[in-house]
């Protein structure tokens, strides 16, 4: 079984532990940071990912995880599938209008429908037990 590899971008260094630890738990999956957009398309093109998690606003420097989405999913750039981190139903619409998948807030990380979520691009969780 390949491992898989998850590119989250923009989440500040609790978030993305958090969700570094849950995917490595429950999936079996690396995940590795990038603070920017420029920073992703590098890692991008060193690389390939199953799925790519985009936050609403990045922390860093307060890039628009939409705005990731709009430049490089739906201009064709990446066929690798994006979801956006946000707890705020309208991000999420915004974010599919855009070509996203149907992401996840990081309030719901450990929910039973976050998780079948990303079983489509995951794989079956390793772990049935919760963060």
């Amino acid at each position: 079984m390949t491992e898989k590899k998850v590119l989250s971008i923009g989440q500040c260094c609790a978030d993305h532990s958090t969700i570094s630890n849950f995917l490595t738990k429950k999936f079996n999956a690396v995940t590795i940071n990038a603070d920017t957009s420029k920073e992703a398309f590098s890692l991008l093109n060193e690389k390939s990912f199953d799925l790519i998690l985009v936050n609403r606003i990045f922390d860093t420097n307060g890039e628009a995880g939409l705005d990731f989405i709009v430049k490089f999913s739906n201009q064709g750039i990446i066929k690798t599938p994006i979801m956006l981190v946000s707890n705020f139903d309208e991000a999420q619409k915004n974010a599919i209008n855009k070509g996203a998948k149907l992401g996840f807030g990081k309030a719901a990380i450990s929910a039973v429908e976050t998780c079948s979520k990303l079983e489509e691009f995951l794989g079956k969780q390793t772990s049935q037990s919760t963060t």
